[in-house]
């Protein structure tokens, strides 16, 4: 009878404590945890200096060899335009053949140039892309290890619900299997910010470990004012600005009478071709000194015809390869203008959605603050409200991936090179 009546006891203990009955207790045991919570986390920073976005940005450009390529490009290229000019100069090129070579080689320094700009966009974009990962990343172990702590009260609790008889081994087991679910996958995320953090460091050459990461993220929502098609083609444009110059100078050039190798032209060769009548090849018996000259003059007006289809074959095949750029250009215009038409109505979708997760966690907190009450007058437990407190994180995480989203899509759209270069 005693021991039947010390298992009720003991039963009635169990789920006192299991039920947050005990009240000074948990309040006791709140206060040591939340400030052991932020001892931890204050461990970390200590000592440690604030590296910002705004140096890593800076660190990664001065780490940049694709940045030291281009500015190397950008010299060597004035200098083979100034040879090229100057080789022109001596082989006597003029006229609009002059203007095209001119023109084509500025072209081609601006683009270099350009391309610089654009690497350097896309070096600022993958910078702050895996600076806000690694601080996202450290922020998921930080809640997962919360996660493990609650489980692992909730292991102890099964324990002594089934050293009672209350729950079975099974259940027991389950809750075994799911911590260790957890510490597996807690061991991943590990794993996954080391090799994160060694990635950032080639890219920056920075170890980031060292330093503390600013936390937040601006969030400044973008808009299209007036026409989005007018928009977009403006930025496409200003993307292939150099591309559709350079296939409009040659267009111009070709277009111009004087510069088109004509079917008249290539008859006109054959027929002078055909007039011509050239005599034997003259041996060392042929006194006449022009005799070998006038050979060679008559060969050369029997070959013109053959100058002249080849040239024609070259000016068809140039004139075609400008078409096929050209066609090949505005072909993808209209897929880069489909596919940030697309990213503009995702960003939208994503500000309703970041409007709407602001607002639930806004109710979110304030649930949070009535289990507080709760849990102070103990009406739940400490696991109960700790659950409640991850899951407030798990909103909080969800905002800021939206948000990172939200950031990548605007730059793409207001800078389609990082997105189609």
């Amino acid at each position: 009878m005693r021991k039947n009546i010390n298992k009720l006891v003991a039963f009635a203990i169990g789920v006192s404590v299991i039920g947050g009955s005990i009240v000074p207790a948990f309040a006791a045991d709140t206060t040591t945890q939340n400030t052991s919570t932020t001892t931890n986390v204050q461990a970390q920073t200590i000592g440690k200096p604030l590296f910002t976005l705004d140096e890593a940005i800076k660190a990664a450009e001065s780490n940049s060899d694709t940045l030291k390529l281009d500015d190397q490009k950008v010299s060597y290229q004035d200098k083979i335009n100034d040879t090229n000019e100057k080789l022109d100069d001596f082989t006597g090129v003029n006229g609009d053949k002059e203007d095209l070579n001119n023109d084509t080689r500025e072209n081609t320094l601006d683009q270099i140039k350009q391309q610089r700009d654009f690497d350097e966009d896309k070096l600022i974009q993958k910078t702050t892309t895996d600076y806000n990962g690694i601080v996202t990343s450290q922020k998921q172990i930080d809640k997962s290890e919360k996660s493990l702590e609650i489980q692992n009260k909730l292991l102890n609790n099964a324990k002594l619900k089934n050293s009672l008889g209350i729950v079975t081994t099974t259940d027991l087991t389950a809750t075994q299997l799911q911590i260790e679910s957890l510490q597996n996958a807690q061991k991943s995320s590990q794993n996954a910010l080391k090799d994160a953090e060694y990635s950032f460091k080639v890219l920056t050459g920075k170890d980031v470990s060292q330093y503390t990461l600013e936390q937040d993220i601006k969030y400044d929502t973008f808009k299209i004012d007036g026409s989005v098609d007018d928009y977009l083609d403006n930025s496409i444009d200003s993307y292939l600005n150099y591309k559709t110059q350079l296939i409009q100078l040659n267009k111009d050039y070709y277009n111009n009478s004087d510069n088109q190798v004509s079917v008249d032209y290539v008859n006109q060769a054959e027929a002078d071709s055909a007039a011509v009548v050239v005599p034997p090849k003259p041996d060392d018996s042929n006194l006449d000194p022009n005799a070998y000259q006038k050979y060679e003059d008559k060969l050369a007006k029997k070959q013109t015809y053959a100058g002249a289809l080849s040239a024609r074959l070259l000016y068809l095949n140039t004139r075609l390869g400008v078409y096929t750029q050209e066609t090949t250009l505005n072909e993808t215009k209209k897929q880069f203008k489909e596919q940030l038409r697309t990213f503009y109505t995702n960003l939208l979708a994503l500000e309703d959605n970041i409007t709407t997760l602001k607002k639930n966690i806004e109710l979110n907190n304030k649930k949070l603050s009535d289990a507080k009450l709760k849990y102070d007058l103990g009406m739940i437990t400490k696991s109960d409200y700790s659950t409640l407190v991850v899951s407030s994180e798990d909103l909080d995480l969800q905002l800021r991936a939206y948000i990172i989203q939200y950031n990548t899509l605007k730059e793409d759209i207001q800078k389609p090179w990082i997105a189609f270069s």
